[in-house]
C-alpha cells in the first residue's frame, strides 16, 4: 500500500472507542502536571482550540494569502530575479500540489502544523515516466507530524524519515521528505513551536474555561452560607446538602427563593481575593497565549478601543505583518529554496514578497521617485509589480530630468 492511500485512509474518522467502565476511573491515574504534552505532537494537534485556535488560524489564513515569488536569479539586485514562466514545472506543482489539496490549503495546513508542532513535512511524491524516476517531485503530499520521526546521522545529519501510518511504518530518504520547522536550540532535528513554549498557559486557560462550562451547567451557587447553634448530626448535613442541591441546581433553578428551615441563619459568600483573582485571570491568559504567538487582540477580533476606527485596526495589521508573518515566509521560502527550488537549477529559488500594508504605498511612492530621478526605467518598476513590459524601446530607458539630460 502506497503512502498516498495510507494517507488517505488514516484521515478517515475513527470507529467509535466504547466507554470504559466506570471501575476504571478508580484505578485512574491521578491528574497530569500541567503542560505534560509538551513533546507529544499528537496532544499538541488537539490543543487547537480557544485562543490558541483564534491565534494560529489568524496566521495560517494571512500566511496562506500570500502568494511565493519563483525567480532565477541573474545578480544580487531586484530587478535581477526573472519571475518563471507559470507553464514552468515547480510553478505547476504549488500552484497543483496534489488532485486533493490547494495551494491555499497547502500554506494554512503547514503553518498551522508549524505553529502547533514546530515541523511540517512534505513528503514530495517523484515523477516517473515508464519506470524511470526523475527527480524532480510530481506531487506534495502533507504528512500529520505525529506519523514522523527523524532518524539521525552522524555524516549526512538525516539519515531517512521513518512514517507509522495506520499500523505500518515506512522510510522515506532524507531527498523525499522536506522538513520545514522552528529553529529548536534543544534539538536540531525537531522544530519548537510556540505552543510548546505556552504550554502551562495554554492548560490554565483550558482549565478556567472548564471551571466556567461546570459553573454555567450546575447554575449558580445560592451565595450565602447557612450557620446554626445546634450541633447538626451527619445524616441531617447531608439532607440539608441534597435539598439544596435538588432545589436550586441547574441553569433553570438559580433564582429560586431559599426558605429557611427553624434555627438556620444565613450570612452572604463572599469572594476573596484570590477567587476574584482567578476569575479575571482568563483575561490574562487570553493576552499570554496571543502574546507568545506575536498576534495582537484585534487581529482576533478583539477591540477594546472603538473610538480609534481604522486607525487601530491598520496598527494591528502592520504589527502582525511586519513582525509575525514576514520572519515565517521568510523562514519557508528560504527552506523551500534549499530543498525544493534547486532541484531545477541552481540559481532558482523562492520567496515571499514583503506583505506590511504601508510598505506597498511607501513602494509605490519609491517608484514614482525613481521614475522621475531616472533611477530605474519604467520597464523595470513595471517588472518589479509582475506587469508586462512595454514594447517601445523608449520606456526600457531612463528619463533623466531636464537639467541632466544634456538638452
Amino acid at each position: 500500500m502506497s503512502l498516498v492511500s495510507r494517507l488517505i485512509k488514516a484521515l478517515r474518522p475513527p470507529a467509535p472507542k466504547v466507554p470504559p467502565l466506570k471501575i476504571a476511573s478508580v484505578l485512574a491515574p491521578p491528574l497530569a502536571a500541567g503542560g505534560w504534552w509538551h513533546d507529544d505532537p499528537a496532544e499538541q494537534l488537539r490543543n487547537y482550540r480557544s485562543w490558541v485556535y483564534a491565534a494560529v488560524n489568524a496566521i495560517a489564513q494571512e500566511a496562506a494569502r500570500h502568494r511565493p515569488f519563483l525567480f532565477v536569479n541573474t545578480g544580487q539586485a531586484e530587478h535581477e530575479q526573472t519571475a518563471l514562466p507559470h507553464t514552468h514545472p515547480l510553478c505547476r506543482l504549488l500552484e497543483r500540489p496534489n488532485p486533493w489539496l490547494t495551494p491555499w490549503e497547502l500554506w494554512y495546513l503547514t503553518v498551522v502544523y508549524l505553529e502547533l508542532t514546530g515541523n511540517c513535512f512534505w513528503y514530495v511524491a517523484p515523477q516517473s515516466v515508464g519506470e524511470t524516476r526523475l527527480s524532480a517531485p510530481g506531487e506534495i503530499w502533507l504528512i500529520p507530524t505525529p506519523w514522523v520521526r527523524v532518524v539521525p546521522d552522524r555524516e549526512r545529519f538525516v539519515k531517512e524519515y521513518r512514517v507509522t501510518a495506520s499500523g505500518v511504518e515506512e522510510a522515506f530518504s532524507p531527498d523525499e521528505i522536506i522538513h520545514l520547522k522552528y529553529p529548536n536550540p534543544l534539538d536540531p532535528h525537531y522544530g519548537l513551536s510556540p505552543l510548546q513554549a505556552n504550554a502551562l498557559t495554554v492548560d490554565a486557560n483550558t482549565e478556567l474555561l472548564r471551571s466556567r462550562y461546570q459553573t454555567f451547567h450546575a447554575g449558580q451557587r445560592p451565595g450565602v452560607v447557612l450557620q446554626t447553634e445546634q450541633t447538626l448530626t451527619d445524616q441531617t448535613v447531608s439532607r440539608l446538602e441534597e435539598k439544596i442541591a435538588a432545589k436550586f441546581g441547574g441553569r433553570d433553578n438559580w433564582h429560586r427563593p431559599l426558605v429557611l428551615e427553624q434555627g438556620l441563619k444565613a450570612s452572604p459568600w463572599t469572594l476573596t481575593p484570590a477567587e476574584m483573582d482567578f476569575l479575571n485571570s482568563a483575561r490574562m491568559t487570553r493576552d499570554e497565549i496571543l502574546a507568545v504567538f506575536r498576534v495582537p487582540p484585534p487581529i482576533t477580533g478583539v477591540v477594546e478601543n472603538m473610538g480609534l476606527g481604522a486607525d487601530i485596526w491598520f496598527g494591528a495589521r502592520v504589527m502582525f505583518c511586519e513582525g509575525t508573518i514576514q520572519p515565517k515566509l521568510d523562514l519557508i521560502g528560504q527552506v523551500l529554496t534549499r530543498d525544493l527550488a534547486s532541484r531545477y537549477g541552481p540559481d532558482v529559488g523562492v520567496y515571499f514578497p514583503d506583505c506590511s500594508p504601508r510598505n506597498q504605498d511607501q513602494r509605490r511612492k519609491d517608484d514614482e521617485l525613481d521614475a522621475r530621478l531616472g533611477l530605474r526605467t519604467f520597464n523595470e518598476i513595471r517588472k518589479g509589480r509582475g506587469l508586462e513590459p512595454f514594447p517601445d524601446p523608449r520606456f526600457d530607458r531612463p528619463i533623466l530630468p531636464r537639467e541632466l539630460d544634456g538638452k
